[in-house]
């Protein structure tokens, strides 16, 4: 039987990855996702399967150090997806569910690994949690991020082929605001409008997002209130922040421990927190950016870009533990929307450019 091209392997190798569905909270599936990459790297490392509440990690590595790649099993696709939005083979593109995030990643993670010098170190994780925040996984990836020389993320890139050079720090924030209920007409006096202090809690929340410096804040869900004739005696909300430095994390996690508060008798609170932490640029990282940037100027003839984005990845963990590349992974457009595609033709210059990062990570 005739070997495929890699670019062919990989093709055919992410159809296969599509149509295995795997959403967050699917043990099953995110475990066919695994026992598949687990058999075609079988004779590549040492294997080993970690049981997480969110299903089973992933983990096979090399040797000691080197590179940290990172990967995820779980999409944000329901189970019956495929059935409406199956695996199109344009081309030049391919589309499908989870083809930009991740699997097209996990393949090119895959490939790498199976073409890698024998003796290169490296660990690779796919976990099983990403796309919910990573919970059940955060623990394992910092402890190997400790260990790694370099972490790639194989997130999707940017236009371009542009890399993630920095993230955005997510913390989410629920509200809950306690007033008086009262009759509306017979005695709204007596009352304290859960309601109308929270209008005032969102115009306070406003004032916080300092776009300059690429913090956003928005009041996404809110509920709360019985009846059109009764003063509201409670009202949630939920709320995202993302902030792309340290700086700004402290500042908006100090605001919402001492909100301002514009009714005395309405008790405001904010439980929440970050759970993840900004992606910022490092000595370290810039300098392998660098490299990389060289890399891709060799293998494709055109720079290599970096740019910042307000979405979140494992990345944001690894970064201040040990130099971290995040979006090296396919390029393409949709993720987390019906029109999720790869543009197939950066598929074999980035699996160049991840295989040589790989291999320089894992020289003394």
């Amino acid at each position: 039987m005739a070997i495929l091209p890699v670019s062919d392997q990989m093709r055919a190798g992410l159809k296969h990855l599509v149509e295995l569905e795997s959403p967050s909270g699917d043990v099953a599936g995110i475990t066919r996702v695994v026992d598949y990459i687990a058999a075609a790297l079988s004779g590549v490392g040492a294997v080993q399967r970690l049981d997480t509440a969110a299903g089973p990690l992933l983990e096979v590595s090399r040797g000691v150090g080197g590179a940290l790649i990172l990967g995820h099993a779980d999409t944000v696709w329901p189970l019956g997806t495929i059935e409406e939005m199956p695996f199109v083979d344009k081309g030049d593109w391919v589309y499908g569910p989870g083809t930009l995030d991740m699997k097209g990643g996990l393949i090119l993670a895959m490939q790498a690994l199976l073409d890698l010098p024998g003796d290169t170190p490296f660990t690779f994780l796919v976990t099983p949690d990403e796309e919910v925040g990573s919970e059940a996984s955060r623990a394992i990836i910092e402890d190997r991020a400790r260990r790694a020389r370099l972490v790639l993320v194989l997130e999707s890139g940017m236009p371009g082929g542009a890399i993630k050079i920095g993230r955005a720090g997510v913390g989410d924030f629920h509200l809950t605001i306690t007033g008086i209920e009262s009759h509306a007409g017979l005695a709204p006096d007596q009352g304290a409008s859960a309601i109308r202090e929270l209008a005032h809690q969102i115009l306070w929340l406003d004032a916080l997002a300092n776009p300059t410096a690429g913090t956003t804040v928005n009041v996404g869900v809110v509920q709360g209130g019985s009846r059109s004739n009764v003063v509201a005696g409670r009202v949630y909300a939920d709320i995202d922040i993302r902030v792309t430095t340290q700086s700004e994390r402290d500042r908006l996690t100090q605001a919402l421990s001492v909100p301002a508060q514009f009714d005395d008798r309405c008790r405001v609170q904010y439980l929440g927190e970050f759970n993840r932490p900004p992606m910022e640029p490092t000595p370290a990282s810039q300098a392998w950016v660098a490299r990389a940037s060289q890399r891709w100027q060799a293998i494709t003839g055109e720079p290599l870009q970096g740019g910042y984005v307000g979405g979140a990845s494992d990345g944001n963990f690894t970064a201040v533990l040990a130099p971290t590349l995040d979006g090296l992974g396919p390029i393409g457009q949709g993720a987390h929307a019906r029109h999720e595609g790869v543009e197939w033709r950066f598929m074999v210059p980035r699996l160049q450019l991840i295989s040589d990062l790989i291999v320089e990570a894992g020289k003394d």
